[in-house]
């Protein structure tokens, strides 16, 4: 079913019928067309939370393997969780809390109920969107900057350091373009390219990770000037009275979430 291991088919059978299950969803990489030969099964038990309130924190996680020693392999990892606790994350500002149902499959869903919690999980609201762009850009800003005058020190790792903050950065403002929340760090590579991109600006974003310069993303945050005056963000010339707004004490509770330095 859906590409999912022989092994996890079964369980989830046994799953549908457990009356305590409301739904069971396929999270991770095959849910995103990632997967190879190192995937699992990442699975997602949404319990009653009468059900799970009656399980103990080692009990909320379970592991299937086949193989021995060497060859063996994992072939699902399904969290105990519940229903409310998905709806408890729709006003999140966390990515991580978002980006494994931008794709989840709903492998089984009891009563219909599943589906509109995720489907919303997914979406990203406008005010907070634009909130992203706008703290995203001078979070990028300010990276490329601080990254530069670090690396004339002679601060190699710290600049080191200051680069990735700004690939963070402009990675955040990338995917909000589109309407998307960032990938987990070790899939951002490939979520990359399921952008439209059209300035190829992840690309310089990657070069910038391999070179430990900053300059690949002054580069692109140049190149998408004319997509943020569209989405109203300020141009260069205005962005320190945007950062002034910022930082200032009105704007701590923005701040605490979508970050600034």
């Amino acid at each position: 079913m859906q590409d999912i291991f022989p092994q996890t088919a079964a369980r989830l059978a046994q799953w549908r019928e457990q009356p305590d299950v409301l739904g069971v969803l396929l999270v991770g990489s095959k849910s995103r067309a990632h997967n190879d030969a190192l995937s699992d099964d990442d699975l997602e038990i949404l319990l009653t939370d009468a059900a799970f309130a009656q399980r103990t924190p080692s009990e909320c996680a379970e592991f299937a393997f086949e193989g021995e020693e060497d060859a063996k392999k994992l072939i699902y990892d399904a969290q105990y969780t519940t229903l409310t606790a998905l709806q408890q994350k729709l006003p999140s500002p966390l990515d991580l809390d978002h980006w494994p149902y931008e794709r989840a499959r709903i492998l089984f869903d009891r009563n219909g109920h599943v589906a509109p919690v995720v489907e919303a999980l997914g979406h990203m609201d406008a005010e907070f969107r634009h909130a992203r762009l706008l703290y995203s850009t001078i979070n990028t800003s300010i990276a490329i900057n601080r990254a530069t005058k670090t690396l004339k020190r002679g601060y190699k790792e710290a600049g080191r350091l200051v680069v990735a903050r700004g690939v963070r950065a402009l990675s955040r403002l990338l995917f909000a373009l589109e309407w998307r929340w960032v990938p987990l760090d070790h899939w951002l590579e490939p979520e990359l390219q399921t952008l439209d991109d059209p300035t190829e600006a992840g690309l310089l974003l990657i070069e910038a990770l391999k070179t430990d310069n900053p300059e690949p993303l002054r580069t692109a945050l140049n190149n998408l000037e004319e997509w943020l005056v569209a989405e109203d963000i300020p141009r260069p010339a205005n962005r320190p009275k945007l950062f002034s707004e910022q930082v200032h004490p009105t704007h701590d509770a923005q701040r605490a979430f979508h970050g600034l330095y």
